[in-house]
């Protein structure tokens, strides 16, 4: 399509107003809590569900370091890496956000997951165990996952349970290799911070997913469109039906309002997401 042309005038989703915003907040943020926590950098994307990114920040300076923690960068997603898990289970048919599940010791061999306060919270809806980041649930769910294949045996129906939500990470959005090991549903794997971002916006899509992109237009120096990208790319494949998207979009929205996310809540605007933390907070 190019030929011998080198001059392209490309049109993007980028919006300046926002890329300005979000500087300043990783700069802000780095700068109220970074020594705390002993972490110099941060990264974050913004993106529309359809996964044009308005904007990315891959460090706090650009001249000090090249490297783009948004893109390259790979970090275990600790309890936002739950999402996935709960979207697997909801999609066997084996949960609804009313489902009681029961927050109580679960090992896999010699391994046994701690919740973050160390005590077991007893029964609850599957709403309150996602908002209030219960780890012993997606562990569960990866066995339950299992077994409904028929597996009796916990540790094998695990495994079975954890190569079903790896398949549906990799559906959502989610690029690099995970690795398959007891602890991946509470989110023991590595990402990068714009796959969790358009995992999250196939959410946000209606269950479709959600490819980032950087640009609309690619126009030629004869001003010839040679790339257009809702013609030039293929439909958002579905790869949740609506109905999962919208209990996972209904579960997720408790989370600022009434578990982790609190301080994310916004005034009169309905949000939903997932905290995640690892490494003493450094992640």
């Amino acid at each position: 399509k190019l030929g011998a042309d080198r001059v392209l005038t490309v049109k993007t989703p980028h919006d300046s107003a926002i890329q300005q915003r979000a500087d300043e907040a990783i700069e802000t943020i780095l700068r109220q809590h970074g020594p705390a926590y002993r972490v110099r950098q941060a990264a974050t994307v913004v993106m529309d569900p359809d996964g044009a990114v308005r904007a990315i920040v891959g460090g706090r300076d650009y001249g000090a370091s090249q490297f783009n923690r948004a893109t390259a960068g790979q970090r275990q997603p600790g309890s936002s890496f739950k999402p996935f898990v709960y979207a697997a289970a909801l999609s066997a048919g084996l949960y609804k956000p009313s489902t009681i599940v029961t927050d109580r010791p679960v090992c896999i061999g010699n391994w046994c997951p701690n919740n973050y306060g160390r005590s077991y919270a007893g029964s609850m809806p599957l709403t309150v165990a996602l908002a209030k980041s219960i780890n012993t649930s997606p562990v569960q769910m990866s066995i339950a996952i299992g077994r409904a294949t028929g597996e009796t045996h916990e540790a094998r129906a695990a495994t079975i349970g954890r190569k079903k939500i790896i398949e549906t990470a990799h559906a959502m959005g989610l690029t690099t290799p995970l690795t398959d090991t007891v602890s991946l549903p509470i989110g023991a794997g590595e990402v990068t911070v714009i796959d969790m971002a358009a995992g999250y916006s196939a959410l946000a899509n209606g269950g479709r997913r959600a490819k980032p992109y950087a640009a609309i237009e690619i126009a030629n120096s004869q001003g010839e469109v040679i790339y257009r990208h809702d013609r030039d790319e293929p439909e958002p494949k579905q790869v949740l039906s609506p109905q999962v998207a919208q209990d996972m979009n209904f579960m997720l929205s408790k989370v600022p309002t009434e578990g982790t996310g609190r301080r994310a809540a916004l005034d009169g605007v309905v949000t939903a997401g997932k905290t995640g933390t690892t490494t003493g907070y450094k992640d």
